[in-house]
């Protein structure tokens, strides 16, 4: 049996999930609380595996609950449940130690397997939070090779990005061929792109290529 402890300030919310569950013929919601304070008092009454824990709440929120309930608990597993599929909240809860995370907008046939997955040791994170954390991540890693580049990579970039061939570029920069080919090897590793397609994207995408135009150096 998985003896579950569902946190949410939102009382029918609170009853439909656990109800939901109850069905389940292997769990067994043995709490409920209505907020993170009224967790941390729940975990001391009962034995729980697996905590539901909303982090949107009112008081110290689910976020410093988990933080809090993990320092008093580390082998405690606990899922997230938000509205919020981006932004700060999933990677925050997942550094706190979370186990899980699901979106509010997820079935219940996802919230069961993601606290089957999550009892057994494994995590379980919706599919559209992961797919927006990869995106964050990406975008923080190009971001940071932007902000590594010359400002000589940063003007072969951006003559990239109107489609000039590598001769074209050297002409308009005053550059040989074979610097050029050296800047464009660098672009490259520096952010992670495999072709002159991908380079432009980047360029496009940071606003390295709303302004310049031909003779801009």
């Amino acid at each position: 049996m998985i003896r579950l402890l569902v946190v949410d300030d939102q009382r029918l919310v609170r009853r439909c999930v656990s109800a939901r569950l109850n069905a389940v013929a292997d769990f067994d919601v043995v709490a409920e609380a209505a907020s993170g304070e009224e967790a941390r008092d729940r975990m001391r009454e009962v034995e729980v595996d697996v905590i539901l824990m909303d982090l949107n709440m009112p008081g110290i929120g689910g976020l410093e609950a988990t933080r809090r309930l993990l320092a008093f608990e580390p082998a405690l597993r606990i899922i997230g449940l938000s509205m919020y599929t981006s932004g700060p909240f999933p990677k925050q809860f997942l550094r706190l130690g979370g186990a899980g995370y699901v979106s509010k907008n997820a079935d219940s046939e996802e919230l069961v397997l993601a606290i089957r997955k999550v009892h057994a040791g494994a995590c379980h994170i919706s599919t559209d939070v992961a797919r927006n954390i990869a995106v964050s991540d990406s975008l923080r890693r190009t971001r940071h090779g932007v902000d590594s580049l010359s400002r000589r990579e940063v003007q072969v970039l951006q003559q990239i990005a109107l489609g000039l061939t590598h001769d074209a570029i050297a002409v308009q920069l005053a550059l040989s061929s074979k610097t050029i080919a050296h800047h464009r090897r660098e672009l490259l590793r520096k952010l992670a792109a495999e072709n002159d397609v991908q380079l432009a994207a980047v360029a496009r995408d940071q606003g390295l290529a709303d302004s310049v135009t031909l003779g801009s150096f």
